[in-house]
C-alpha cells in the first residue's frame, strides 16, 4: 500500500479522488432522482478510480473488474504518484470523461458541464481538448473510461435506451393525485403498485420537473443488471405476467390484505401505522424529545416481528441510546427538540430532499464528511499503516460503491417481482372502503382502516366537521397532514374522504416505483456495515457524527423547523436506523419494508466486504508478515509450535 507523508497532506486538502467523487454527486443532483442508476455510476467510477490507483502503488489494479478490457497499461504508470502532475491529470480526465458518458443526456447537464469545465480547468490549468494532445496519463484516463462504460452497454439496466424497463406493465391504473378527497379512485389489486398521474408535470426529489402525465417505474427490472459481489446462487428466479425476475435474498411475499397476521406485518395495520406516525410531525402536540445519542440510537436488534422494534406510540425504536461516547469517556449532552421539528427535518433530510444525491450518493457524502474530521483514522480498517488519503479513499469508494449497486441491484429485485403497493394507494384504498373496526356500523368493511384515536375516528353528532360537510356524520375521518399548493403553508387537519398525502413535496408524492423493500433502509444498512468495516470502528470519528439544522431555513416542503437543533448520531448504524425510520414519518414504507430491507441490506454487504478483500489481496499479493504462519494477525506462539511440529521434514522440489 502507498503509505502518507503525513506532513504533505492536511485535512482542508482534497485529493484529486475525493475532489472527483464530489464532481460526481453534484452531476447526480443535476439529474432525474433514479437511485439504482445513480448506485450504477458510483460503484463503476469508483472502480476506476481505484484501479488507476492502485496502478500507480505497483499492483495490478485491472483485476479489480475482469468485464473491462482495459487499455494498456503504460509502461511508467507506476511513477504517476499522488502529488504528481501525471496522477493530477490521469484522474482529472478519467473523471470528466466518465461523467460526460453518464450524464450527458440529464436534465441538468448544462449545469453540470459548466461545473465540470471550471473544475477540469482548476484543477489541471488547461481543457479537456486541449490536455488530450500533450499527455499521455489524461489519454489513459480517458481510454479507462471508454473502456468501463462500454463494458456495461449491455449489463442488464439498459442504458443504451435510459434504462427503460424491458418487461413490466402496472397492474393498475394511475391515481390522479390532482383530484382531491375522492374516493371513486380504481385500485383493481390493492397488493400492486399503482402509477401517480400529475396532470402533465411531475418534480422528482432532485427537484427536476418532467412533463409526463403518468410516471412510470424505475428499475422493474434491475434484477439482472450485472452486480459487484452477489452471487447466482443468492438470487431465486421467479416469473410472473411473462416476465422474468431474478430475486436476490427473497425474503419472501409481503403480508397481502386479507391474510392473517396479528403483527405490524399485517396488511392494515402496517399501513395504518404509517398514518398514525405522520401525525407525530404535528408541532402543536408539544411533545419534546430528547434526540441526541444519550437517549436514541444503540439497537442491537432486527425481529422479524416489527413489534418488537418501534416504539409505537411515542415514535423511533426502542434502542436505549449510548450511555457515554467511548472516544472522550464523557455522557453525550441530551438535546431538547419539538418531536414535530424532528420528525419534519428526519422525513426531509433522508428523503434526500431537493438537489439529492439520492441515498447511494448520501452516504458517499456521509463518508466525505467523516473524513473532514481531524480525528478521522487514515488506516485501513483501523489496523495497519496510515494510508496517503487518496489511497484511503480509492479503496472506501469502491467497497462503498460496490455495496450501494449491489443494494440497489438487490432491493430493486424485489421491488421489481413483489411489486408492492405504497402507502398513498393503500391508505386511500381502506379509507374508500370504510372501517374494520365495529362490525356494528353501517360503515364496516374488513377491507377498511382500523380505528385509532386522533388518527381514523368515525364523524359522530357534534363534530365541527359537520358544520360544512353535514352529510358527514357516521363517516370516517382521518386526522392528516394537508399541503396547500396555492399558499405552500400547510396545516394538519381532520378530513373525511380519500386525500390522505404523505409528507412529501406535492409535486412528488411517493417514488415512482414499488414500496417492497424499502432501498433506503436497504442502502443504509449496507453503507453503515461497509464504513464500519472500512474506518474499523462502529462510532463516527470522535464518537459523534453532526448535520446543524437552521431554524426556518432546513424545511422545503414548508416553512420550518420553529427551532435550531442539530442531528446527531454515535454510530453509522444509529444513522442507518434513523434513515430507515425517516421514511415511516414520511409516509412512504410500512414497517414490513423497513425491516426487510435491513436485512438484505446487512447480506449486501457481507457480500461486498468479502469481495473487496478478495479482489485487494489478489492486486496486492505481497505477503506483509511472513512469520505469521497461522494467519491470526501476529507472531505468537501457535506459530512457534507449528515451526518446531514440522522440523526435521525433508522440503522436496515441486
Amino acid at each position: 500500500m502507498f503509505l502518507a507523508d503525513i506532513s504533505t497532506w492536511g485535512q482542508s486538502i482534497e485529493p484529486p479522488v475525493q475532489q472527483w467523487n464530489k464532481m460526481l454527486l453534484e452531476a447526480i443532483r443535476n439529474d432525474l432522482a433514479r437511485p439504482n442508476v445513480h448506485a450504477r455510476n458510483l460503484f463503476h467510477f469508483s472502480t476506476g478510480q481505484y484501479a488507476l490507483h492502485m496502478l500507480t502503488e505497483g499492483h495490478n489494479g485491472t483485476l479489480a473488474d475482469g468485464n473491462v478490457s482495459w487499455p494498456e497499461v503504460p509502461e511508467d504508470l507506476s511513477s504517476w504518484v499522488p502529488g504528481t502532475n501525471e496522477y493530477r491529470d490521469m484522474m482529472a480526465s478519467y473523471a470528466f470523461r466518465f461523467i460526460s458518458l453518464r450524464y450527458e443526456n440529464s436534465p441538468g447537464w448544462v449545469e453540470t458541464l459548466e461545473d465540470l469545465e471550471a473544475n477540469f480547468n482548476s484543477t489541471t490549468g488547461t481543457t479537456p481538448n486541449v490536455i488530450l494532445n500533450n499527455s499521455t496519463p489524461a489519454v489513459y484516463g480517458f481510454d479507462v473510461a471508454n473502456a468501463i462504460n462500454s463494458a456495461y452497454m449491455n449489463d442488464g439496466s439498459n442504458q443504451a435506451n435510459n434504462y427503460e424497463n424491458d418487461c413490466y406493465q402496472p397492474a393498475n391504473n394511475p391515481l390522479d393525485v390532482t383530484a382531491e378527497g375522492l374516493c371513486d379512485f380504481s385500485l383493481e389489486n390493492p397488493d400492486r403498485w399503482q402509477p401517480l398521474s400529475f396532470g402533465g408535470s411531475f418534480v422528482d426529489q432532485a427537484g427536476n420537473e418532467t412533463f409526463e402525465d403518468v410516471v412510470p417505474f424505475s428499475g422493474a427490472n434491475w434484477g439482472k443488471v450485472t452486480p459487484f459481489a452477489l452471487q447466482s446462487g443468492d438470487a431465486s428466479f421467479f416469473n410472473r405476467d411473462g416476465c422474468e425476475y431474478p430475486v436476490y435474498f427473497d425474503p419472501g411475499s409481503p403480508v397481502l390484505l386479507g391474510e392473517e397476521d396479528e403483527s405490524l406485518n399485517n396488511w392494515q395495520h402496517g399501513f395504518a401505522f404509517v398514518a398514525k406516525w405522520q401525525t407525530q410531525l404535528n408541532i402543536e402536540d408539544s411533545v419534546v424529545v430528547d434526540i441526541s445519542p444519550k437517549s436514541v440510537g444503540n439497537l442491537n436488534a432486527d425481529p422479524e416481528v416489527p413489534d418488537f422494534l418501534y416504539n409505537e406510540h411515542e415514535g423511533g425504536d426502542i434502542g436505549p441510546g449510548h450511555a457515554f461516547n467511548p472516544i472522550t469517556g464523557e455522557p453525550y449532552e441530551p438535546e431538547l427538540v419539538l418531536r414535530g421539528n424532528f420528525t419534519r427535518v428526519l422525513a426531509e433530510f433522508w428523503a434526500d430532499g431537493p438537489d439529492s444525491e439520492t441515498p447511494p450518493g448520501h452516504w458517499f457524502s456521509i463518508l466525505n464528511e467523516a473524513t473532514m474530521h481531524p480525528e478521522f483514522d487514515w488506516r485501513w480498517n483501523g489496523q495497519g499503516e496510515v494510508l496517503e488519503h487518496g489511497a484511503w479513499l480509492a479503496r472506501a469508494y469502491r467497497l462503498l460503491g460496490g455495496a450501494m449497486h449491489d443494494a440497489a441491484i438487490a432491493a430493486w429485485s424485489i421491488k421489481g417481482y413483489y411489486d408492492f403497493v405504497r402507502p398513498i394507494s393503500a391508505i386511500r384504498f381502506m379509507l374508500a372502503q370504510g372501517q374494520c373496526s365495529d362490525p356494528t356500523k353501517e360503515n364496516f368493511s374488513p377491507e377498511g382502516v382500523p380505528l385509532i384515536n386522533n388518527v381514523f375516528e368515525i364523524v359522530e353528532a357534534g363534530d365541527p366537521i359537520l358544520d360544512s360537510q353535514p352529510q358527514a356524520l357516521g363517516m370516517v375521518k382521518v386526522h392528516q397532514w394537508v399541503p396547500n399548493l396555492e399558499t405552500g403553508v400547510p396545516s394538519f387537519e381532520w378530513r373525511t374522504g380519500c386525500s390522505w398525502w404523505p409528507y412529501q413535496r406535492p409535486t412528488f408524492v411517493t417514488p415512482p416505483f414499488a414500496g417492497y423493500v424499502s432501498g433506503h433502509s436497504t442502502f443504509s444498512r449496507a453503507a453503515a456495515e461497509v464504513l464500519t468495516y472500512a474506518t474499523g470502528s462502529m462510532y463516527f470519528p470522535g464518537g459523534l457524527g453532526t448535520y446543524d439544522i437552521g431554524a426556518n431555513d432546513f424545511l422545503a416542503f414548508e416553512s420550518g423547523p420553529t427551532e435550531s437543533f442539530t442531528l446527531q448520531w454515535a454510530t453509522y448504524k444509529d444513522a442507518a436506523d434513523q434513515c430507515a425510520l425517516s421514511r415511516i414519518w414520511g409516509g412512504i414504507h410500512p414497517p414490513m419494508d423497513d425491516i426487510r430491507g435491513r436485512v438484505v441490506g446487512s447480506q449486501v454487504a457481507e457480500r461486498a466486504i468479502a469481495a473487496f478483500e478478495e479482489g485487494a489481496n489478489e492486486e496486492d499479493p505481497t505477503v506483509t508478515c511472513p512469520a505469521d504462519i497461522d494467519a491470526n494477525g501476529q507472531v505468537g506462539t501457535g506459530d512457534l509450535l507449528f515451526l518446531l511440529s514440522e522440523f526435521g521434514d525433508i522440503c522436496e522440489d515441486g
